[in-house]
């Protein structure tokens, strides 16, 4: 197929972002912009807000996680670029019949999730639409190169900044009928990003390179194997969700999908354990998945002595097999049943 016939489905979000977007943006394809200016950098990132999963799988339509979410996926972004967070703006779309109570709720959960996540909330823009969405940008500084996705090599230990599988186990619970005491407390109404982690391990020059886990486990792993041209070996046994039993679950499954908001990143052998103790005595999570390694840029995993080359379970926009067409529910029927060792 000819380059003037290929559409954007044809090709697909991470060809998009490796061989198109370049040609005209040089500072493309990390989680954030890091610009220069003459005594620090100024780190910048935007996103689109989803329709919340706190509607969608959680069943309540409160627009103030709405707005909780879209600070938290651009906080997140500065997290894995070790950024130190400044402000935020928001640019809002809502129709005219959208109620004013609702219109509050959404800044509420902007103006708070700020607040946690240590930026300004500096304004933004607002304009007539046919239904209520936010695209929102996160300002942060630091006073040296960010944190990038590449960086890793051989050997390096690939962790986990935050626990996983919270997100879906939370979900699992409320489609078997379970209840969530607090709503608060979990990642699939209030998530948290990993930003005053990241920062203390940035600080410490603890981490080699990091990616924003919003696409899941399998395909963020990937990304780095893709872009540091190596192998990530993933071990599906340190891969532990307390409370899955109860659900009948393999906890591993849980962790590969996305909605937990933590980081990915791989560290060198020798900062390792300094790493760990940073984390441990400011009470981050800090969990060892696996590690980088040799071979084809691909992703394996492991459990009890058998291996295998990861399943697809992809959050790619504009691919044919994405949840994005398929439905969300079609996403959650791959992740408990997609073969694992």
């Amino acid at each position: 197929m000819s380059g003037s016939s290929l559409t954007l489905g044809d090709v697909g979000e991470r060809e998009i972002v490796r061989t198109i977007v370049p040609r005209f943006c040089a500072l493309a394809g990390d989680d954030c912009a890091c610009l220069d200016l003459s005594s620090s950098k100024i780190v910048v990132t935007t996103d689109p807000v989803p329709e919340p999963a706190a509607k969608l799988l959680g069943n309540d339509p409160d627009p103030y996680w709405m707005g909780w979410l879209l600070v938290t996926i651009n906080a997140s972004d500065l997290a894995a670029a070790g950024a130190t967070p400044i402000g935020f703006v928001a640019a809002v779309e809502a129709p005219p019949s959208l109620l004013v109570s609702d219109f509050e709720r959404l800044f509420q959960g902007i103006a708070d999730a700020c607040r946690l996540e240590d930026m300004t909330f500096a304004g933004g823009n607002l304009r007539e639409g046919t239904t209520l969405g936010a695209v929102g940008t996160a300002v942060g500084k630091t006073d040296r190169p960010c944190l990038r996705r590449s960086g890793a090599k051989t050997g390096d230990i690939l962790v986990s900044i935050g626990t996983g599988g919270l997100f879906w186990r939370d979900v699992l619970t409320i489609k078997q009928g379970g209840y969530l005491s607090d709503k608060n407390s979990s990642p699939l109404f209030r998530p948290r990003s990993q930003s005053r982690a990241m920062r203390a391990l940035f600080t410490e020059n603890a981490v080699a390179a990091a990616i924003d886990n919003s696409d899941g486990l399998l395909p963020s792993a990937d990304q780095l194997a893709s872009i540091n041209g190596l192998q990530a070996n993933i071990d599906l046994e340190k891969l532990v969700v307390y409370g899955a039993e109860k659900l009948g679950v393999d906890p591993a499954r849980l962790w590969l999908g996305w909605g937990d908001w933590n980081v990915v990143a791989a560290v060198h052998p020798g900062t390792y354990q300094r790493a760990a103790e940073l984390c441990k005595q400011s009470g981050f999570s800090f969990i060892r998945i696996g590690e980088m390694g040799e071979g084809t840029t691909s992703v394996r995993v492991t459990r009890n002595g058998k291996t295998q080359i990861a399943p697809r379970l992809e959050s790619e926009r504009f691919a044919k097999d994405s949840w994005f067409k398929t439905g969300v529910q079609s996403y959650l029927d791959l992740l408990l049943t997609v073969p694992l060792p």
